[in-house]
């Protein structure tokens, strides 16, 4: 999530931001990368077996579906869900025990295999386009409280957002520069004074914020108390452990599951509909096969074709897994495609359901 991170404060200081709120998208949810010891089979089987955990929690937004009876045998018998893997030899800058390299494996799960896997069972598909969260956190050691942000809580942030990789969510930090400091103050987090922390956000654009506490006291353990907002919704809740880092981890991993919970799609919800969808200002055989390519990516379409070139406008028939609903939320939570008009339905026998957009993309890779 570091890339994500860096780009959101780039733009704050050269005051591009406040922004609608955008998607973020998190490329590798299929590709997992451990640190080995050699490259031997019993080894690399076990990588295997630990790597196919981690993409399930990305893809899926939770552990839940490792801890069903139905995952016993895909979990002992993950090689057959690797698509490619290879052996990574990296150096450590400023390490001299490592000069030979230290070795890595690179995992690359199959795309079509792990979601089916999960739609078979009743577990949620969460695609590569996910909200982006700020974290705005009160860090209280035996009663000396600190804002968490890159400089006064370097390695607080640094455990947050490796929390955050683990499961794909994409997490940002305040600055708690001058302006934001003039706008929020330490009681206001601890008294969850919204609407100054509220307004604080905003030149961050997030797609939730996530407002909280770690409180920790000798001899006591530690505390998180936790409220997440988004999409007009609020989640709020407490954790208590005898380590920090257990504290962090259940955050983010409680975050991942409430967000998915909203943008992840389930097998259940499944309608096997088709539409049409046209795609004005879009010129270039490379945009019509990035715009292609982009609606493919979204976990709601099932199949994407060509229907119809007219000048600059596109027209695509996609097959969906859910509802056009579905299709239009993550369309708007991205920003490829800006819509135009409401959908219509064609005055034809069998009634065919009409989506307009313009190409926008900024999102679009090719």
């Amino acid at each position: 999530m570091k890339s994500y991170k860096v780009f959101a404060l780039l733009a704050v200081l050269l005051g591009v931001l406040p922004l609608p709120a955008i998607a973020v998208t998190v490329e590798d949810l299929f590709t997992v990368e451990l640190p080995v010891a050699d490259q031997t089979t019993s080894l690399r089987l076990e990588s295997f077996s630990q790597a196919f955990k981690q993409v399930i929690v990305k893809v899926s937004g939770s552990d839940e579906a490792l801890r069903s009876p139905a995952f016993e045998r895909p979990i002992e018998g993950s090689a057959r869900y690797v698509k490619q893997f290879r052996y990574i030899s990296r150096s450590l800058p400023d390490d001299e025990e490592y000069d030979a390299g230290r070795l890595y494996l690179r995992i690359d799960f199959n795309q079509q295999l792990i979601e089916s896997l999960l739609r078979e069972n009743n577990f949620p598909v969460w695609g590569r386009e996910r909200p982006s969260t700020l974290l705005v956190i009160s860090y209280d050691v035996n009663e000396k409280i600190k804002l968490v942000a890159d400089d006064s809580t370097p390695e607080l942030v640094e455990a947050l957002d490796r929390a955050a990789s683990i499961h794909a969510v994409p997490v940002l930090f305040p600055l708690m520069d001058l302006e934001d400091i003039a706008l929020v103050k330490i009681g206001d987090i601890v008294a969850r004074q919204y609407d100054n922390i509220k307004t604080m956000s905003t030149r961050y654009a997030p797609d939730a914020l996530l407002v909280g506490q770690i409180v920790g006291r000798s001899g006591k353990g530690w505390q998180g108390d936790w409220d997440v907002r988004f999409a007009d919704q609020i989640f709020k809740w407490k954790f208590e452990a005898s380590a920090k880092q257990a504290v962090i981890d259940q955050a983010i991993r409680h975050l991942a599951k409430v967000l998915a919970l909203e943008y992840a799609l389930e097998d259940h919800q499944r309608v096997e509909q088709s539409l049409l969808l046209s795609v004005s200002s879009l010129e270039g055989i490379e945009n019509l096969i990035a715009v292609q390519k982009y609606l493919k990516s979204l976990n709601v379409v099932d199949s994407v074709r060509v229907a119809l070139i007219s000048e600059d406008v596109i027209t695509y028939r996609l097959q969906l897994r859910n509802s056009p609903e579905d299709l239009q939320r993550l369309i708007d939570f991205g920003e490829v495609l800006e819509q135009e008009d409401f959908p219509q339905v064609s005055g034809e026998r069998e009634a065919q359901i009409i989506m307009n957009y313009s190409y926008v993309g900024r999102g679009a890779s090719n």
